[in-house]
């Protein structure tokens, strides 16, 4: 009896392909799938929020705000060398006198800063008292407390005024219009009329009173 051969065969060849291109598939897809997520959350954001600001918009106002953050210390540093470079040529005295007297400048402009902030908050109480809105603080506000009194009166009357103006105007709105006889009497006075005959004339005379 003669035996059977059998050759070998490579069954991975009849397998579903699985190999890089469904991998490159379905990584493709989930990317895909969270770019969608993404973008799906950064639109409730917006809609939540208000704002429309995309990823550029943002690095452009980054971008410009740290601009003027360097430009800014540029300056104070320059500024800063410049004040050296001027103290430097000064004899020790007078660079004394000066160191002096920019210490003294610095004192005045921190008790001015205080004073100005003691002064808005006095200002904001004269405010409230006046039946003015706070809004109206820096309209106001200056380094004299008398000044301050009088800017508060001037603008007082000018709120006032458009005030009364205004409630002048709702009121001519919401006041319903009153028809008026020809007789110049009102609906009541015509019904209290007396006499039959004379109240019957004028009711007829003014029937838009009735």
């Amino acid at each position: 009896m003669k035996r059977k051969l059998f050759l070998p065969m490579h069954l991975q060849f009849f397998s579903a392909d699985t190999g890089s291109e469904g991998q490159s598939t379905s990584s493709q897809e989930s990317q895909s799938t969270k770019d969608s997520k993404t973008e799906n959350n950064e639109q409730d954001k917006n809609e939540n929020t208000g704002k429309t600001f995309s990823r550029d918009d943002v690095a452009k106002m980054m971008s410009a705000e740290k601009a003027k953050w360097e430009k800014d210390q540029e300056q104070r540093i320059e500024t800063a060398k410049n004040e050296a470079a001027r103290l430097a040529k000064l004899s020790k005295d007078e660079r004394e006198k000066e160191e002096e007297k920019s210490r003294l400048a610095d004192i005045e402009k921190r008790e001015a800063a205080l004073r100005l902030g003691e002064l808005r908050i006095e200002t904001i109480t004269q405010l409230e008292k006046s039946g003015v809105p706070v809004d109206f603080c820096d309209m106001v506000l200056t380094d004299d407390a008398e000044q301050i009194k009088t800017n508060i009166a001037a603008v007082k009357k000018t709120f006032d005024a458009a005030v009364e103006k205004k409630v002048d105007e709702r009121l001519k709105q919401s006041t319903p219009r009153i028809a008026s006889s020809s007789s110049g009497m009102t609906k009541a006075e015509i019904m209290a009329v007396k006499d039959s005959s004379e109240r019957q004339k004028l009711i007829a005379e003014n029937r838009n009173l009735f």
